[in-house]
């Protein structure tokens, strides 16, 4: 461990903490998600169905939220949790831009 790097066990708290507020992010917009398809199921069929868009607006959502502070956090040498934080909204984006694909 250099100067002024965190140590592994303050990277893996932050990760903790980083983690609950990752699932309630994901969790929100997959909630918003859900609740849009069900709204399309009463919608007239000519509509256009607004799940889709909502995907991909979720999709950018979580995926600049991965860049910024998973980029954030591998600057300031917290690489453990930055790495977690990467992969964890990587896999979100991932996600949400399978289910924007799948319409």
């Amino acid at each position: 461990m250099r100067y002024g790097e965190p140590s592994k066990g303050f990277q893996v708290a932050a990760g903790c903490v980083w983690i609950v507020v990752d699932v309630a992010l994901i969790g929100w917009l997959l909630f918003r998600y859900g609740m849009t398809g069900w709204s399309d199921s009463y919608d007239d069929p000519v509509n256009a169905p607004a799940a889709p868009a909502e995907a991909r607006r979720a999709a950018w959502i979580v995926l600049g939220t991965a860049v910024v502070s998973g980029g954030f956090l591998l600057l300031r040498h917290y690489w453990v949790t930055g790495v977690l934080q990467v992969l964890v909204l990587g896999a979100g984006a991932g996600m949400f831009a399978f289910f924007a694909a799948r319409g």
